[in-house]
């Protein structure tokens, strides 16, 4: 014992360590307490704000992306479209706009600037595919050029910013799930010097009065293991409940929410291609590179995918090799000078024709993508759930240690009255 301690006379003693020892059970409970409700605070975020955001911003991408393909698949057709592609159309310009609408609630400087533009351009480009339109029921070639400076527009200002704001909110997604998966060193290390000052307290009452147990400090000792191990069991089973979500679910997603982006552009490509009558070797160009990163990412999502997803992902990864066989077998038609037969094969309805298997890779992926946002989602809930409680329980077992050591200590101080 340090010779300032030896100095001071018992009772003063005893007080000194009783204000220690309640000064670091108040200590670990409100650290302890802070923790839970701080992980708590992130799980909640990750499943009503961040997450929900994440898919309003993958919805929001998505919607654009379709349009556009949808809309230069629409152009292909000899005078006005069909009704189905033209209800397509708009409804993906309706969920664009909601998914924008839901954007602006939570939306920080950056993403406010990204949700200026799109909301600013977004009318510009449905009044350019409009007059393409226009000029397609015509019959003239002018509605074509109108249909790819739209297309430009899509694809060089909206979508760059669409996927802004999908990166923003998967980013703040991760660093949610980075925060709640730490281990609460904090508690963990405060917990344990409360424990050993309560037990070199315990030795040393044993010492001064013969007695050989406290039961005062007892107690405290056995809630003080409790406030340690109880929130430090269930901060870590939340941990790995939300990392379980992050290593199977946001990576996950953002390799899904890339190939699906990636399916929309080759489709587009692909029409504009057709659409450009001979001078689309760009889109053409641009087909084949974006179809060697769609392979590239569902590789990627398949490491990813827990076997659950991995039947969905290895199907979408087939049909897309079969789209690319049958777009091979249109641009060999197109090459030789069969214009409306190459259209025809890339308008045709049946189940087996190839916009049929483009939406069959396109419903794959979504698919997929749906399910790892749902276990994102379902993960963060149940590591949310390990917590509930935890918080009235802290603040019970603080009062309980406290309440302890008084006790320990308040007969011995007696004596010395």
């Amino acid at each position: 014992m340090p010779t300032v301690l030896r100095r001071l006379a018992t009772p003063d003693l005893y007080r000194l360590i009783a204000v220690t020892l309640i000064a670091l059970g108040v200590g670990l409970g409100g650290t302890a307490l802070a923790t839970v409700h701080h992980r708590a605070a992130l799980t909640e975020d990750i499943t009503t704000v961040s997450g929900p955001l994440s898919v309003d911003a993958q919805e929001l991408y998505r919607s654009l992306s379709d349009a556009d393909a949808t809309a230069a698949t629409a152009f292909l057709s000899n005078g006005a479209e069909r009704t189905e592609l033209r209800q397509r159309y708009l409804d993906d310009l309706a969920r664009a706009g909601a998914a924008l609408t839901v954007a602006t609630r939570d939306a920080d400087d950056a993403d406010a600037a990204r949700l200026a533009v799109l909301t600013t351009q977004l009318p510009v480009y449905t009044g350019l595919v409009e007059t393409a339109r226009s000029y397609n029921r015509l019959g003239t070639p002018l509605g074509g050029a109108y249909l790819r400076e739209a297309s430009a527009l899509m694809r060089h200002t909206l979508l760059p910013q669409a996927e802004g704001l999908f990166t923003s909110a998967q980013d703040r997604v991760d660093a949610a799930q980075r925060d709640a998966t730490g281990f609460p060193w904090p508690v963990l290390l405060l917990g344990l010097l409360t424990v050993a000052g309560l037990v070199g307290a315990q030795v040393l009452v044993a010492r001064r009065t013969n007695r050989v147990f406290n039961v005062g400090l007892v107690a405290a000792a056995l809630v003080a293991l409790i406030l340690l191990a109880w929130p430090v069991t269930a901060l870590s089973a939340a941990a790995s409940r939300v990392d379980a979500g992050r290593g199977e679910g946001s990576a996950l997603v953002s390799a899904l929410a890339d190939g699906r982006r990636l399916a929309l552009q080759a489709r587009a490509d692909e029409a504009l291609t057709l659409i450009a009558r001979g001078s689309g070797a760009a889109f053409e160009k641009d087909y084949v590179t974006v179809m060697a990163d769609l392979d590239r990412v569902m590789g990627t999502a398949l490491r990813h995918a827990p076997a659950a997803d991995r039947q969905l992902i290895e199907q979408a990864r087939e049909q897309a090799d079969r789209w690319y066989d049958m777009h091979r077998q249109l641009r060999q038609l197109d090459d030789r000078g069969d214009y409306l037969a190459a259209v025809a094969s890339a308008t045709a309805t049946g189940k087996a024709d190839l916009p049929a298997v483009f939406g069959q890779l396109d419903t794959a992926v979504t698919t997929a993508l749906a399910a790892a946002n749902e276990r994102v989602d379902r993960q963060a809930g149940r590591g949310g759930s390990a917590l509930t409680g935890l918080e009235i329980a802290l603040l019970l077992l603080t009062g309980g240690l406290v309440a302890a050591v008084i006790l320990g200590f308040r007969p011995r101080l007696k004596e010395y009255r």
